[in-house]
């Protein structure tokens, strides 16, 4: 059985949603992190004089809350404080990604008290690899390319949340379970490095996973014969009345039309909202059959380029940004992809797409 670095040890149990507290041993520190739904919601442990810096505090004690006394001393703002406190945290975790010693524990569970600051882990871990320095985590994070990549839970919405540019989005939609670092990265018109240092601030942000790729085992020649295959008792009376069930319903439809209900939304513009998306082939080919079952509502529209072009399913026809982040919250239930963060794109008269 195979042993995770310190590092993507944290990642996963915090990306399978964990909530507890994660110790950090590092350098000789132990920092604590308590962890609730993504969110480090209290810190405690050695901040390495950076609070006392910041914050113009003796006193050592619970992170958020040192922050929070400063602030009502007037020592400084709460912005002053939040960023004081992100910068000590972000430290602490660069330290503890770069020892190769670190280890890692996990108390799960218990009572969770959540105050007025918290900070994303997803976030946070994503401004660290992708920010200044950050090639230097490559190597802890994604040590070998050839790893398979698998999408943890909420996959979508976790990458959606992140504001990253579409080119972004479209590289990390290549994550499909099957693909490895090395098949998502080598293609890319913007460099194997970029897509690399990418895929481990998504694995730092503990939103995908990296596990070894599956053995090819080869096929047995001599296999033993396949019995002949029982005779089956001819039982059509279900079939018989499940085909008058499923022509019911497909006259139901033709008549009524249900998925035309949602129409054509907004006043007309260049502006749309995303519903679903996708990358593969076989995903581009269901967002062209949920278009053919609403064409006055829906309509298939490519982003990124290259390698990385992908399509979106958008959703009426908005005169501005403004009005199309608006309508987001009337997307119809039934046009809106399960686990999809819809939002507000720019459609131009070419955007849209036949099938193909």
């Amino acid at each position: 059985m195979r042993t995770l670095p310190a590092a993507l040890q944290l990642s996963l149990w915090i990306g399978r949603k964990g909530k507890g507290v994660a110790r950090l041993r590092f350098s000789g520190q132990e920092v604590a992190l308590t962890v609730s739904a993504l969110q480090i919601v209290a810190v405690e442990g050695d901040d390495g004089d950076r609070l006392a810096a910041g914050l113009g505090l003796t006193e050592r004690g619970e992170w958020f809350a040192e922050a929070r006394r400063a602030v009502a001393q007037g020592q400084v703002t709460q912005a002053e404080a939040n960023a004081v406190v992100k910068r000590a945290v972000a430290e602490s975790l660069r330290s503890f990604l770069l020892d190769p010693t670190a280890e890692v524990s996990f108390e799960p569970g218990g009572e969770v008290k959540e105050g007025e600051l918290a900070i994303s882990f997803p976030h946070l871990m994503v401004e660290l690899v992708l920010g200044p320095g950050g090639t230097e985590l490559l190597p802890v994070l994604l040590p070998d390319p050839s790893v398979v990549l698998r999408r943890l839970p909420d996959f979508p919405r976790r990458v959606g949340a992140l504001g990253l540019t579409e080119e972004g989005m479209a590289i990390l939609a290549k994550v499909d379970d099957r693909r490895t670092a090395n098949d998502i990265a080598q293609p890319s018109p913007h460099g194997a490095e970029t897509v690399l240092l990418l895929l481990a601030a998504a694995l730092a942000a503990g939103i995908i996973e990296a596990v070894p790729p599956l053995p090819e085992l080869p096929l047995q020649k001599d296999e033993a014969p396949l019995p002949p295959p029982r005779r089956r008792r001819r039982r059509w009376l279900p079939w018989v009345a499940a085909l008058l069930v499923l022509g019911a319903a497909a006259a139901y439809l033709a008549l009524a039309r249900p998925w035309q209900a949602a129409g054509r939304a907004g006043s007309g513009g260049p502006w749309a909202v995303a519903v679903d998306g996708g990358c593969q082939p076989a995903e581009v080919e269901r967002l062209y059959r949920r278009q053919e079952k609403a064409p006055d509502a829906l309509q298939v529209v490519p982003f990124g380029v290259g390698q990385e072009q992908c399509f979106r399913l958008a959703w009426g026809h908005f005169a501005s940004k403004e009005e199309a982040e608006s309508a987001v919250d009337r997307v119809p239930a039934d046009l809106l992809a399960r686990g999809f963060v819809p939002h507000a794109v720019f459609v131009t008269d070419a955007g849209a797409t036949p099938r193909r």
